[in-house]
């Protein structure tokens, strides 16, 4: 029997058949599904669920839709370490989303998955169970996991797992220290809250109006805020927010004005943002005149708020000016979340990084629960604190410098003027290949297409959109798939392919082989190489250099089959892909330069087959340009230049770690060699030969016994460079050396 873990019985004996489970895992990895999926009903909603202290079994959750990385590993073992290592023998790895492996084992996507997980596999002795939380329907999946689990129980001889008495002190004791501090805390806002109640009696500050601008990551829930503020649906929380938007309404008796804009993607820094996403930031004050009162920095209380997403807001905010932070309160979103626990308490327990964030706030924040629109209260307190806040700055708005707002009107200009430019120059390409108004003589019978790009650049979705049918799986591909559909009258192969890391340490020579072995894969050779760019992050430097070093290897006669696609263009709102474009500076244009100005955009949101037919026509295009040539490399250059690819990166890698070995065994002699010599000179000044021999001996005399001690330094010196070794000789420093040649003044 399993028993939900909210409903234990205390009575051990009265159930020998029970088997009690906990189950651990990322936020979204689906332990509320295989909860549910293991009873049969739904007993668990997505949230947050209490553990019990003797369970039978661990079951450690891995979504196969997603990669399980070296990151997750280490989360996952600081987190077991709470428990001790008696933990893993009472820990069983559950994959979910079972759908995505298709007709792979889960044998197969171990080994291929990377260290990792085999890692994790290997520390739960190989106890693995694979789930399908969306065939509820198959009655064999639940059976096997619980036969599993009792052939666990019975190999670690029927016990089960208890807290140790020590651990669960030390987890007492910091539970009473954040109940501590977030006490504290509270009155800390409670004291300031009466200050700033305070100066707005004394000031007869009557506010009539309230501008608000909202700002924070993706999802975050900064339309439905704005939609719970106003106590109407305003703003669309379905789409997103792609240009920033400006609402009004009136509650309690006040005029609300609140700008939402397009958020950045969690935990990402300002220089992977797009340049449009970051001018509508800093233009977002202009849309509520003279300026906003208050900035509401939205933070999703369901995701961790790690240090990578702290630096993320500190440079997204940044772009407004040191001052945004004076008139910046953080609201916390799906205040539902955190059920009985107080926000302070919240604060607390989630760490240092967002207890900065609230801190630079200056203790400004409030929690809202937008599911919750019935309760007036929430709101009509944060009506009051905004009020608060901007009696303690003494009544002013935030002002944007008027020379930036102007710079960014100029740069708008200028980025239009030349997208237009390019707009011209493809369709003056196009013309040139399609005489006459058909636009068909170039129509192929059969197109073999490869995707090439970036982890997360949207291969899969663009494949899919391609076909016209979901083929590729929204999980991260690590081998190459092919699929045959009939488009728009033509037979249409697609490649899809691993995507590669912008971090090339991370790339392996297994993983680029089976980049390149997509080459291979429609025979004699794909008619065009399409690089997907998602157009919804910035192209930086570092990924110019990762896609230069991905495909150099299949020889610079590439660059006349290849063609950019973007991806993510609903992201783009109306702006046009020649705006992106020259918005996002040097290296994108370099790009799209070096593919002879081809390329084309993929909205994978709207199948419209407008688009399709479009890119397939600009294929044919492409192809007649190279006289009906499709791209046909020497696949044993293509390896030969891998294997030296590697070989250089190698040996670098070498390199670089002799270096930092040499680094480090040069401190140490130095080290080593700086305290000897302060022993001796210590030795030298206790002695106070100089003065004595200075004030008591002729000046001749004087300058012989000098000399005769100097001697006497030099020998020991030398006697401790020739046990130390040669390094120490040639790394001492130029001072050092020279201090004995140099004879003192007074001995000249």
């Amino acid at each position: 029997m399993v028993t939900p873990m909210d409903s234990l019985p205390k009575d051990e004996e009265a159930h020998s058949r029970e088997l009690r489970i906990v189950l651990l895992g990322g936020r979204w990895g689906g332990k509320s599904s295989a909860g549910n999926t293991i009873l049969g009903t739904e007993w668990f909603d997505f949230g947050r669920q209490r553990t019990v202290q003797r369970p039978h079994t661990f079951l450690l959750i891995v979504p196969l839709d997603t990669s399980f990385t070296e990151d997750h590993r280490t989360a996952l073992v600081e987190h077991l370490k709470l428990l001790g290592d008696r933990v893993w023998r009472y820990s069983m790895v559950l994959f979910t989303c079972g759908d995505w492996l298709k007709d792979r084992t889960i044998e197969q996507h171990i080994e291929t998955e990377g260290k990792a997980l085999q890692w994790l596999v290997d520390k739960c002795r190989n106890r693995h169970h694979v789930f399908n939380n969306r065939n509820r329907g198959d009655d064999t999946q639940v059976p096997e996991l619980l036969e599993k689990i009792e052939e666990m129980v019975a190999g670690n001889g029927g016990g089960h797992y208890e807290v140790e008495e020590s651990v669960r002190q030390v987890m007492g004791e910091k539970r009473k220290a954040v109940e501590e501090k977030a006490e504290k805390r509270k009155i800390e806002v409670k004291k300031q809250r009466e200050e700033h109640r305070t100066l707005i009696q004394e000031m007869q500050m009557k506010l009539t109006e309230i501008r608000v601008a909202q700002l924070g990551s993706r999802n975050a829930g900064k339309s439905a805020t704005g939609n719970t503020i106003l106590g109407k649906e305003e703003f669309d929380v379905t789409r997103g927010t792609l240009k920033s938007i400006v609402k009004h309404g009136q509650v309690n008796g006040m005029e609300i004005t609140i700008v939402d804009t397009p958020g950045w993607w969690r935990s990402f820094s300002v220089n992977s943002t797009p340049e449009l996403i970051k001018q509508e930031v800093q233009c977002s004050v202009s849309l509520c005149p003279p300026g906003p009162h208050i900035f509401l920095l939205v933070i999703d209380t369901v995701m961790s708020f790690t240090e990578s997403q702290r630096r993320s807001v500190e440079e997204h905010l940044q772009l407004l000016g040191g001052q945004v932070w004076r008139h910046t309160m953080v609201l916390f979103t799906k205040a539902d979340w955190l059920r009985t626990m107080s926000i302070e308490h919240y604060i607390e327990l989630e760490g240092q990084a967002l207890q900065w964030l609230v801190e630079k706030c200056r203790n400004r924040y409030h929690a809202l629960d937008n599911r919750n629109k019935a309760d007036g209260t929430q709101v009509t307190e944060l009506l009051q604190k905004i009020e608060e806040m901007v009696a303690g700055n003494r009544g002013s708005h935030y002002e944007m410098d008027e020379i930036v707002l102007r710079s960014i009107e100029e740069k708008r200009k200028e980025v239009k003027e030349k997208a237009k430019q390019r707009m011209e120059k493809m369709k003056e390409q196009r013309e040139r290949l399609q005489p006459g108004s058909q636009g068909s003589s170039h129509r192929l019978p059969e197109l073999r297409l490869v995707l090439l790009g970036q982890e997360g650049g949207g291969k899969n979705a663009t494949g899919s959109t391609i076909l016209g049918r979901e083929v590729f799986p929204t999980c991260e591909t690590t081998q190459c798939e092919e699929r045959q559909l009939e488009v728009a009258g033509r037979q249409v192969k697609v490649v899809n392919t691993p995507g590669w890391s912008t971090n090339l340490i991370r790339c392996t020579m297994e993983r680029d082989k089976e980049i390149t072995r997509s080459m291979s894969l429609c025979p004699p050779g794909p008619h065009a190489v399409l690089l997907i760019i998602p157009a919804d992050t910035a192209y930086t430097e570092r990924h110019w250099r990762a896609l230069l070093d991905h495909i150099s290897c299949l020889g610079e006669n590439v660059w006349r089959h290849t063609m950019v696609l973007f991806s993510y263009g609903d992201r783009l709102a109306e702006r046009t892909i020649e705006e992106h474009i020259e918005r996002e500076g040097y290296f994108l244009q370099e790009l799209v330069e070096k593919c002879a100005n081809r390329y084309h955009v993929f909205n994978n949101t709207n199948k419209d087959i407008a688009q399709i037919k479009q890119l397939l026509e600009k294929v044919e295009e492409m192809v007649a340009e190279n006289d009906g040539q499709h791209f046909s490399p020497d696949m044993s250059q293509v390896n030969r230049k891998m294997e030296e690819k590697f070989k250089r990166r190698e040996a670098e890698e070498m390199r670089l770690c002799f270096e930092e070995e040499w680094r480090k065994r040069e401190g140490e002699l130095m080290t080593k060699f700086r305290k000897s010599l302060m022993e001796l000179e210590k030795d030298i000044e206790g002695s106070e030969l100089p003065v004595k021999l200075n004030t008591f001996l002729p000046r001749s005399k004087f300058g012989k016994e000098w000399k005769r001690r100097k001697e006497e330094m030099k020998k020991r010196v030398q006697d401790m460079k020739e046990m130390m070794g040669k390094e120490t000789e040639i790394n001492l420093p130029i001072q050092m050396r020279k201090s004995f040649e140099v004879m003192p003044p007074s001995c000249e």
